[in-house]
């Protein structure tokens, strides 16, 4: 077995009711004021006031942003660190999907160090040590598992791109009840990003033993419970085994990275606006087809957490091409609209292939992509999901 490092960033609290520990944990890290960010979505199923009761009992005062957008830009960053600058917070805590999670990392980094949070978004990602700040993730989608990666994705308006920055939490609390409101368009869009995470993570060209592991239990558990969650929205079972399949992923993929899945995401996002979720869920088949043949052992477990009929004699070829038809067939069970469903037009998707080639996850790729075969994946992302 050849040599290799792994890390997980932040320890975690998993189960449900967790949420009601919040209080007692920021705590026991010496917080004494914190900022709570979200966004009107999570205010609006009542997520925050269980937060804010825990940290009331634990005598943590609190101050909320609630002003969290998809795909955080810049601005969006810099008013909540502002504020709790302003506030004289000692503590984060990122409640929410992604987003929510990226912004809290944000104000994370603007805590440690002077000025806004321009000067950290970059085409080449930024570790910054945040170790001197208290931030608490609490996720409420089975999607990101930001809460365990150094990544924060922050778009930059002024070239309509995203970047990542580095910060890395300090504690993580899972609660799976938290996500019962999820609606249905989120739940398939943020669970097939988390299998989109475990399936570049286990395919990644960096990919090890430990990566592979996780990796491999996330595409399990997501094949089996995420429509399942979708079809049932208060099936605790269900919303736990997809909140600890999301996390195994998050920490699958922060060791090993994504690869063209994501970049095609993130030139999606920044062209249509759509979600992370959505955009890397639209490019996932694509992307199975494209690393088949390359991976033919690793295909093969995505193909058996899909619970595809195999032969044995397979190539990856064609257990790459078995894996983007099924995947687009949960798609279709589970009403995501296609990229010609949201108006988007053929030609300028295949038009963001530049962009592809540009972000450096797809240097992850076991595929070399070339523009070449960028613009056919674009076109691959584009015609066979319709």
């Amino acid at each position: 077995m050849a040599i290799f490092q792994y890390r997980q960033i932040a320890p975690v609290t998993f189960g449900c009711g967790a949420i009601q520990l919040l209080g007692q944990q920021a705590k026991e890290l010496g917080c004494t004021k914190v900022i709570l960010v979200f966004d009107k979505g999570v205010e609006e199923a009542g997520i925050p006031a269980k937060a804010i009761a825990s940290l009331q009992e634990a005598g943590i005062d609190y101050v909320t942003y609630n002003k969290v957008i998809a795909d955080p830009p810049q601005e969006i960053v810099n008013e909540a660190g502002n504020l709790a600058r302003a506030e004289k917070v000692d503590g984060v805590v990122g409640l929410g999907g992604g987003s929510s999670m990226d912004t809290a990392k944000g104000v994370g980094i603007m805590l440690e160090y002077p000025g806004d949070v321009y000067p950290f978004i970059r085409e080449q990602p930024i570790y910054k040590d945040t170790r001197h700040q208290r931030i608490i993730l609490v996720p409420t989608t089975a999607g990101t598992g930001a809460e365990c990666t150094h990544v924060a994705v922050i778009s930059n308006k002024q070239v309509n791109m995203k970047y990542s920055v580095f910060c890395d939490p300090t504690i993580a609390i899972i609660d799976p009840e938290l996500a019962v409101t999820l609606p249905k368009d989120e739940t398939v869009s943020t669970g097939l990003d988390a299998f989109a995470h475990a399936s570049e993570a286990l395919t990644s060209s960096i990919a090890h033993e430990h990566s592979n592991v996780l990796a491999t239990a996330a595409l399990q558990k997501i094949g089996k419970w995420l429509e399942v969650s979708w079809n049932e929205p208060g099936n605790l079972e269900a919303r736990s085994e997809m909140m600890l399949a999301a996390n195994m992923a998050g920490v699958a993929f922060d060791n090993t990275m994504c690869h063209t899945g994501h970049s095609i995401g993130d030139a999606l996002s920044c062209r249509y606006h759509t979600s992370h979720g959505v955009s890397c869920t639209l490019a996932l088949p694509a992307t199975m087809e494209l690393v088949g043949p390359a991976v033919p052992d690793k295909i093969k477990l995505v193909a058996q957490a899909l619970n595809l009929e195999l032969r044995g004699d397979e190539s990856g070829e064609e257990m790459g091409k078995m894996v983007a038809a099924e995947i687009c067939a949960m798609m279709r069970r589970m009403g995501l609209k296609s990229l010609k469903e949201r108006g988007c037009k053929r030609e300028d998707v295949i038009a963001l292939a530049p962009r592809v080639i540009a972000n450096h996850l797809t240097d992850f790729c076991p595929v070399k992509v070339t523009l070449e075969v960028a613009e056919h994946m674009m076109e691959r992302v584009y015609d066979m999901y319709q």
